[in-house]
């Protein structure tokens, strides 16, 4: 048995916290609701993989105020991240609706194909417009299809039959997205390599990678060789998938993409504060018309156990 100390767990509990604050003071974040609750939540975890922070750059907007929580202990991990939901929805005025979540997990939570989960937070300047997010981790060794294609059944999307086999063969992580007006949507993570042969991904990404060869311009396959991994995100709340671009080393971002002075100083503060061997790139095909991204997404991770 593996046994953490009091000493161990707290100082875990601090680097989770200075993760998530560190972030904030950087880009200036106000601490609006629900970012107490989600701080108490990551406090409360059992165990925690790791914090990702990210902004979301809108021409000259900035959105810092994204966090996610990362967590490997199935189910006990979903029951700490369903707390957090009940604890924003307690709220006066905020409207969480659980159902499409509550509907997969009466099927699948005991699912030996479930290694994980993730929950997290979109601060917004409107409540309204925030959002909270719990994602669920496939195993990378396993056919999935059972639960990808209860998801697909309760997302209700009209995907081409192409897609539909990405999404069966090469998803591994579905994501709930819950805005506080009581809105919710569906995305679907599917990945491949990219310049590695990487063993992580256990069966996933030939399917994935087949889809980019046939459907993406000859710029996007190089970025997507460029990177350590590449993955498409499905949904339909977005107008056109998202492409997430992710490396192990923070120069590598700057060999494939140039950036607005937003992204610069992200950029700059990711290079003085240490990040653990992981940053990513979101973005969509039309952002990548030009030559310098206005419209992206910049994640980094900050390992805490």
């Amino acid at each position: 048995m593996n046994l953490i100390s009091p000493l161990q767990d707290g100082q875990s509990k601090e680097k989770r916290l200075r993760a998530i604050r560190e972030h904030l003071e950087a880009f200036d974040v106000a601490p609006e609701f629900p970012l107490s609750l989600f701080e108490q939540a990551v406090v409360d975890l059992d165990c925690c993989w790791g914090i990702e922070p990210s902004c979301k750059v809108e021409g000259n907007r900035l959105f810092a105020g994204r966090f996610n929580a990362s967590m490997v202990n199935w189910p006990r991990s979903i029951e700490q991240s369903l707390n957090f939901l009940d604890a924003v929805k307690c709220r006066v005025g905020i409207s969480v609706d659980r159902e499409l979540l509550d509907k997969f997990l009466a099927v699948h939570i005991n699912s030996h194909k479930i290694i994980g989960s993730v929950f997290g937070i979109d601060l917004r300047p409107n409540i309204k417009d925030s959002s909270l997010k719990v994602h669920i981790r496939l195993a990378e060794d396993q056919d999935c299809d059972e639960l990808v294609m209860t998801a697909i059944a309760l997302d209700q999307g009209s995907y081409s039959p192409e897609v539909i086999q990405v999404l069966l063969k090469d998803c591994y992580m579905i994501g709930f997205d819950f805005f506080l007006n009581g809105y919710s949507v569906l995305e679907f993570y599917t990945n491949c390599a990219g310049k590695k042969n990487l063993s992580i991904l256990g069966k996933k990404g030939q399917y994935l990678r087949s889809y980019l060869e046939r459907n993406f311009s000859p710029k996007i396959i190089s970025l997507a060789n460029q990177s350590a991994i590449f993955i498409i995100g499905f949904s339909q709340g977005n107008e056109q998938p998202v492409l997430y671009f992710e490396f192990d080393e923070l120069k590598d971002i700057k060999k494939s993409f140039l950036f607005n002075s937003l992204g610069e100083r992200i950029y700059g503060f990711c290079q003085n504060n240490e990040p653990s061997g992981f940053f990513g790139i979101g973005v969509t095909e039309k952002a990548l018309e030009k030559n310098k991204l206005e419209e992206f997404r910049f994640y980094y991770r900050k390992k805490c156990d």
